[in-house]
This record gives structure tokens, sequence and C-alpha cells, in this order.
């Protein structure tokens, strides 16, 4: 792992140990057993008495995180095995008045106590920042006696709370390609007699004269040059397709066979979108036993047609996990970034979690579990990098 800085300096509470950089600075707080802070990342530890299990805290965790803050994402929930004591690291993202803030919360349990400790930085850091927070969190010590019985079952999660709604004008595909020929030209009258340039008007896009409002000029800027949106396609258990495209902040959320929302939206709030669309919540991560798929099997799978193929029985058999991943039902997700030739495709199976497809060799296709924090990474690298 690669660390930006050294661990220099090491904290201890009654409860814990951890190392972190010298730079960062320990502050006095009666809310917590240890507040530090530095470069955008605040730190902060706090233990209460305890008796229940790892599962029954981290059950009331993700209960009540959700309704701390609204809009709050949960993004991801692993078991953590550095501690030396029962743990869990959760992931959230949580609206804040300056931006969107990531955290990641260490829980963990000795048998007599409860141990909380949350570091959180701005999402526009998130990844900037990944590396040094992680390395921070690998040196937490429990120095409590930990329980002596073993939890052998993991706990049930939650499911993923729905996507925000993309409000915004709704177009047809006629008025839309319109609007889009409108960046960086001038109005032409004829325009005005299409019915394409009357829906224009009728939504208040384009006024009556061909004026074009302020926020109308805003949604055309990124459309004035050549710049590619990042997008985002799926296709849902269903067999229906969705798409939503952003360009800087200007966002299209339909296909070209019907009608569109276009909109502006902040960059964070398109994350929050894709996320949601993703359905990025906690989910259990296991690696399956095998690496690759059969690529015309796999593409077949992927496809959403009728009559979606089995697994071979003898793959089944040896991968029970990849077995029940490819039986429920998929959500598969296309993730364009601009300049790049290749899409990040992401397969979400409900009940089971995440994989990801990868390249294929041989006739055989990459497919491998992923977690559901390191699927909204991709989402932040793609609108945030």
């Amino acid at each position: 792992m690669a660390v930006p800085a050294p661990l220099g300096t090491e904290d201890r509470t009654a409860r814990l140990t951890l190392r972190r950089p010298d730079a960062w600075r320990r502050e006095d707080s009666a809310q917590a057993d240890l507040r530090v802070t530095g470069d955008d990342v605040v730190l902060t530890v706090r233990s209460r008495p305890s008796d229940r299990t790892i599962a029954e805290e981290h059950t009331s965790l993700l209960e009540r995180l959700p309704g701390s803050v609204d809009g709050l994402r949960l993004i991801g929930s692993d078991p953590w095995t550095t501690t030396g004591a029962p743990a869990r690291l959760v992931e959230y993202v949580r609206p804040d008045e300056e931006g969107d803030v990531a955290g990641a919360h260490l829980l963990f349990v000795t048998g007599r106590h409860r141990v909380d400790l949350t570091i959180e930085r701005p999402l526009r850091l998130l990844l900037a920042t990944d590396d040094l927070v992680f390395a921070v969190l690998d040196t937490v010590r429990a120095t409590e006696p930990a329980p002596s019985r073993v939890q052998r079952d993991l706990e049930a999660l939650p499911a993923a709370v729905p996507a925000p709604t993309v409000d915004g004008t709704r177009l047809s595909p006629e008025a839309l390609s319109t609007l889009r020929s409108l960046a960086g030209r001038r109005w032409n009258p004829s325009l005005l007699r299409t019915p394409a340039g009357r829906e224009l008007i009728e939504v208040g896009l384009v006024g009556r004269l061909g004026t074009l409002p302020e926020t109308t000029q805003t949604l055309l800027g990124p459309w004035e040059g050549d710049a590619q949106p990042v997008t985002l396609e799926q296709r849902l258990p269903d067999g229906r397709a969705t798409r939503l495209q952003a360009w800087a902040e200007t966002v299209v959320d339909g296909t070209d066979e019907g009608e569109a929302v276009v909109t502006g939206l902040p960059a964070e709030r398109v994350v929050a979108v894709m996320a949601g669309r993703l359905g990025i919540g906690p989910a259990w991560t296991f690696p399956f036993r095998t690496g690759s798929v059969d690529a015309d099997l796999l593409a077949r799978r992927t496809s959403g047609g009728d009559g979606a193929p089995d697994l071979p029985p003898a793959l089944a058999e040896a991968d029970p996990r990849l077995a029940r991943l490819w039986a429920a039902p998929w959500t598969v997700s296309s993730l364009l970034r601009p300049g790049r030739p290749h899409p990040v495709v992401v397969v979400h199976a409900a009940g089971q979690g995440f994989a990801r497809v990868g390249r294929t060799e041989a006739g055989e296709t990459a497919f491998a579990t992923d977690s559901p924090a390191n699927v909204y990474r991709s989402v932040v690298r793609a609108l945030l990098g």
C-alpha cells in the first residue's frame, strides 16, 4: 500500500491504540475519547459500555445511520480482522453544506465495551486520501480482552435506499436534439415553426421570440464543444434499458427511443443518483472459486434477452457462490468515462451483491465479485476524478 505520509505518532485511549501522521493534530474534546484533525480529515473515537455482540452492534449502527442525516447513503460494510477484536468497517457518504462527506466507521466490541472510530473527509478527496485513511485504520488495535465466543454466522444487511429522483424538463428525442443544436449558435427563427421548437417554447427552455433564458444557456454550456459525457447504461431484470449521461453539470436521463429528462445537477448529486441506480448499499462480498466464465455464456447472460442461459451444472456444483449469483435477477450496468475505450461493467444480483466483468482472453471472460464500496469508487473516479 502506498502511504503518502509516515504514521509517526501513536495515540492511545483506554480502549485502543492507533498510529497517524505527525501533522495531524490532537484536539481536546469533551464529546469524544479522542479527536484528531488534519489534511481535511477528522478522526474521532468514542466508546461506551456494552456486552452486545458485534452482530447486534453492527445491526443497530446500520439501522440508525441513514436516519442520522437526511440523504446519507451506506456504501459498504465488511468484516474487519486486524483490530484484535470482532469488528466491522462501515462506509457511508452524507450530505453537508460545504459538499458531501465520505466516512469510514470502524466498529468493534470487546465484550465489555463498544468502540466507534470514524474518519471523515470531503467526498471530492475520497480517492486522494484512501491510502492514508486505510493505513491508519490498519494500525488500530483493541487494548481490552476480546470476547472468547466465536460468531459463525454473519448478520443480515439492510437493502440499499432507493436512488434519488432526477427532476427536470421532459423532452421528446426531437426536442432534445434541437436543444443541443442551439449550443454555441444563434437561434434559428425557422425552428420556432417546427414541432420540436414549439415544444422547447412550451416547456420554457426557449422564449417565444427565440431568446434563451440564463438557465438554458447554463445547460447548453457543456455542449458548445465536443466534450463527451460520463454515461451509465443499465439493463434491468425486466429487460428495460436506461441511460444517464452527465456533461459537467448538464444531465440527460433517458434513451434515444423515448422521452428524456434534461436538467442541471452538481457533480456530487450525480454521484448520488448513479450510486442509487447501481443499488449500492451494504453487501457481504465473498470471492468466487472460479475467476472466469465462458465468454459466450456470460455475454448471453448479460444481454438480458429471453431465456437467460443456466450455469453449466459442473461449474454450479463446484462454485455455489457463483451459482447463487448467477440464478438471481441481474441489473447489468456499463459506466463509460470520456477518453476510455472500454466501460466498467458491473452486475448487481438481487440479494447476492456485485460482480465485475473483466477482459476476455482465449474465449474466457474474467468475472469476479466486487464490493459495493469499490463500485462506488468507480463512480466517484468517473465523475469527480
